[in-house]
């Protein structure tokens, strides 16, 4: 695969000439006018009026990966990575990490979406890899526009310069994250750190404090960005920060049973998660009502939820994919779907506004199902390799 290039657009300027009669000259005067920017452009990007979504899959065991086009079902080959066996993404990129040698490689899936709040753009560029990440393996990453935070398996995070990933290299932030900072997220315009000790603070860009929260959060683990706030895995619960008038406002969720939370699983910007505990339970966490809910049903290896007023989706270690109700946890439909679970490197659930996708490592398959229509399958990609690891992208 080539490497990542980032094409260089430059506007054209417009001169309108004011012509006095068929001979007339421009009027002295007069100066070029320059069109504007339009609003959303992105340099080196085409701008589509639709998600531009792909997945990104990766074989454990051969280390190869591939990136599906779910809009022209087109599959690409890119850089292997021996020994992969764990993936993230954030919106554009993905990251591939190894454990055996703790390296993270991030590549450019080429499609993302910037939501602007009451209206989205929608982009596609060129994919490729960026660079590698020594020592670490990123296992959740939350970003906004300026800053990527790159969160590993141990809950540590390493802030990286957003600007250098679009351009195509790997570049972190220097030392706007004090010392003994355990998790840095960008929110709010802002940093959120959390100190090894637990304390909670807010942080201007330039890596000023500006307010210590009450609330504290003891060994963080997976972090996600909603429309209504950021969310923190604690152990004592989950961490909700929002901004109030300028100000950070936090308040802690306490689970609704035994373990505790590493990771969030969602449709972006969802204000409803869903979480898989530690002992193995399914929870969902309804933002909009500050509660955690457990769903029923035993043997759970994959969870996600869609959205406010949309289904939870979950598989089981039987294959079975089934949709919940999320007020009430009724089960209102269930298909079997993979006949055999890859007990090391379960399936995963990506959902956007209208799919959800399964890999189906053992067959070499990725199905894609109407959650909207009893779980309906859509439409099935075959790639040549084993998909143990998926996200999804573009969304």
């Amino acid at each position: 695969m080539r490497p990542l290039t980032t094409a260089k657009a430059t506007a054209v300027g417009l001169c309108a000439l004011l012509l006095a009669g068929c001979a007339g000259e421009a009027p002295q005067d007069e100066t070029p006018e320059t069109e504007e920017t339009p609003h959303g452009y992105v340099e080196g990007a085409e701008e589509t009026a639709e998600p531009q979504s792909r997945l990104v899959l990766a074989d454990a065991d051969s280390g190869e990966v591939r990136l599906v086009d779910l809009i022209t079902e087109e599959v690409t080959e890119l850089d292997a990575v021996p020994g992969a066996d764990g993936i993230a993404e954030d919106g554009r990129f993905a990251y591939l990490h190894s454990s055996g040698d703790r390296t993270t490689e991030v590549f450019d899936s080429g499609v993302w979406t910037v939501d602007h709040g009451d209206h989205k753009h929608y982009y596609r560029a060129d994919t490729g890899p960026v660079g590698t990440l020594e020592g670490v393996t990123i296992a959740t990453v939350v970003t906004d526009t300026v800053l990527t935070s790159a969160i590993d398996d141990a809950g540590t995070s390493l802030v990286l310069e957003r600007e250098g990933l679009e351009e195509g290299t790997v570049t972190t932030s220097g030392d706007l994250v004090p010392e003994e900072t355990t998790l840095a997220l960008p929110f709010a315009g802002g940093l959120v750190t959390v100190g090894e000790d637990g304390t909670v603070q807010g942080l201007e860009r330039d890596g000023e404090s500006v307010q210590t929260l009450d609330e504290s959060c003891a060994d963080p683990r997976g972090a996600a960005v909603t429309r209504r706030g950021l969310i923190v895995g604690c152990a004592e619960g989950a961490l909700h920060l929002s901004e109030e008038d300028d100000a950070l406002e936090a308040s802690v969720l306490p689970y609704p049973g035994s373990g505790r939370v590493d990771s969030f699983h969602h449709r972006p910007g969802s204000a409803v998660l869903a979480a898989l505990s530690t002992d193995g339970d399914p929870w969902v966490l309804d933002l909009a009502a500050s509660e955690w809910r457990a769903l029923d049903l035993d043997d759970t290896v994959a969870v996600t939820a869609v959205g406010e007023g949309m289904p939870v989706l979950a598989l089981d270690g039987a294959g079975t994919l089934h949709s919940f109700d999320p007020q009430n946890g009724e089960e209102t439909a269930g298909v079997a779907l993979v006949a055999t679970i890859d007990a090391e490197h379960p399936p995963t659930l990506q959902v956007d506004t209208s799919r959800a996708y399964v890999n189906d490592a053992e067959a070499g398959l990725v199905h894609e199902i109407d959650y909207n229509d009893d779980l309906r399958t859509a439409r099935t990609f075959e790639v040549d390799i084993a998909p143990h690891l998926m996200v999804e992208t573009g969304r």
